[in-house]
Parts: C-alpha cells; structure tokens; sequence
C-alpha cells in the first residue's frame, strides 16, 4: 500500500487542490471519496484505508474551499466567485480522469452530505464513467430550498460573493439540534459519538461559515439532482446505494426516500436505501462505522 500526494490546479480559475491516492497493487476498483460541507477529506482516512485493506484503490479529494484546498489559498467555504458549483464538479472530473485515464478501473464514487449532492450532480454529467453510487448523510430538498437561495442571492448582493456568512449557517444548520436533549455544542447533530463531536468541533477545517455564494451554488446544485428532466440515463442498471443515520436532521422532511425516489423515476432501476440506527449525520465517524465500514466493503465488491 502506498499514499500519494496529487497537486491539481484548476484550468478555470487557477485554483489549487489537494488529493490522496491510496494504492495497491492489482486493484479491484477505484473508489473516490468526496467529502461534506465544512469538512475535508482527512476525517475519511480510516475509510479511505478500510477499502484500501480490501484490495480498492482510493482518491480523496478536497473539494473547493475544503481542507487542503482553500480559496485562493486562505478562504474557506467558496467554490468561486462565478460558476462554483460546475467548476468544482468539472475538477473533481479532471481529477479521477488524472488518477484513472490510464488504467480504467471501475469506479465506486462515494459522496457524504454535500458531496452526495456532488456525487448525484456527476452522475448526471458524466454518468457513462460511474460503475457504482454510494450516498451517505444525502439531504432531502426542503420546501425553503427556494426561500433560501432567495436571501442566500440578497446576501450576496449585500456583503458580497466571498462573505463567510453567520446568517446562512445559523438558517441552514441552526434547527439541526432541535431534537437533541441538553446539547452540549452547536453540532451535536453530526453524531452521537461525543469524541467526534469534540474532535469536530476542535478542527479549524470544519463547521466554519461558508460564503454567501457558496450557499447559492449548493442549493442551486441541490435543486438540479431534485429535477428530473434533461438526464441522459447511461446505465439502468448501475448500482445506487443511500444510508443515512435514523437520527439524521439532513433527510427531514421526506427522508432519503424521496432522493431514492427521485432516482427511480429518472429511470435507475437497482435504488436501494437503508437508515442506520442510532446514529446521527456522520455515520462513518458515529457509532456503527466499525459496522459499515465492513458493509461497505461488501457492497463494493457485489458491484463488481
């Protein structure tokens, strides 16, 4: 098993990415891992190294404004001033066709909370590429979704595209405890594992403000995977997976049952989903990761 560092630089806008390989020899796929909002792909290591145990090449990828990645070095929470979300879809694009182009092994594309909205968004451009789909942590669309991309735009127009917004967090991220008993820390809703909680709350990388028009291209993004129209379905038959934690404030109102759904109708025939009990957002940093990290692995390799 080896680690490699992959420096990419945008040809959009110049901008720079990290992103890991983890390598075997003889692969039996490629899986590519794609983190949530206000996160980085370091807190998915001990899965990127689970897969890698079981014979999957793995990329990680710090997506923009993410980890390793930061806007123009510095800034956290933006994709860029224009065309972020297509922009940071098209690099991540670039990025698997850099580690893969050449050896074309099957790939698994994983996505958690935001980057299950990415993983979704890629499967409707670029789908021909995707041997398989897991989704974890997947929000539902809310009924405000349209609401919020409104005041989201007024805030841009306000205090600007880069502004690291208090507002739109508090609005997006605020009612996430409202079932909790005796919250200890504005994110107790990403698990019920208080060491990650802790950890979570102590990495400079995470649960920060993201910028105002960072909040418009995820909620425009949001609302494209929710559309069913002007997909081009490649495979029929391609393997979708979404598990979400039972205590999950992401999947309300409807539950991932009306992604799984939405998937269905576009035409995706083998949709299944499952809700992992007693657990929260984070369910690979929760208290069953153990548990699916091994289920995972077995998903995977049903796919090949």
């Amino acid at each position: 098993m080896s680690i490699t560092e992959l420096n990419y630089v945008s040809p959009f806008d110049s901008q720079k990415l990290k992103a890991y390989v983890f390598d075997v020899e003889k692969p039996k796929a490629l899986v590519v891992v794609l983190h949530g909002m206000a996160d980085h792909q370091r807190r998915f290591r001990p899965l990127a190294l689970r897969l890698n145990e079981s014979g999957f090449r793995v990329l990680t990828i710090d997506q923009r404004g993410h980890g390793e990645s930061l806007y123009d070095g510095h800034l956290k929470g933006h994709f860029a001033d224009e065309d972020g979300w297509l922009h940071n879809l098209e690099d991540i694009h670039n990025i698997i066709q850099q580690v893969n182009g050449k050896d074309q092994y099957p790939m698994i594309l994983f996505g958690h909370s935001m980057g299950s909205i990415v993983a979704r968004s890629y499967l409707r451009h670029y789908g021909n590429d995707l041997h398989a789909l897991y989704l974890s942590g997947s929000p539902d669309e809310s009924p405000i979704a349209a609401i919020g991309s409104v005041i989201a735009k007024a805030v841009v127009s306000f205090k600007g595209k880069r502004h690291p917004s208090p507002l739109l967090t508090k609005l997006s991220f605020g009612p996430f405890n409202a079932d909790i008993e005796n919250p200890k820390t504005p994110f107790d809703w990403v698990s019920v594992d208080e060491e990650n909680i802790i950890a979570y709350n102590e990495d400079p990388l995470c649960g920060f403000d993201c910028t105002a028009k960072m909040f418009v291209d995820l909620l425009s993004g949001i609302q494209e995977v929710y559309r069913t129209k002007d997909w081009t379905i490649h495979n029929p038959q391609l393997p979708i997976k979404l598990e979400s934690g039972r205590l999950d404030p992401c999947h309300k109102p409807k539950g991932i049952e009306r992604a799984a759904k939405t998937l269905n109708d576009l035409g995706y025939q083998k949709v299944e989903y499952a809700y992992v009990e007693g657990c929260r957002h984070e369910i690979y940093n929760d208290i069953s990761r153990e548990e699916l990290m091994d289920s995972l692995v077995e998903w995977c390799e049903s796919t090949l």
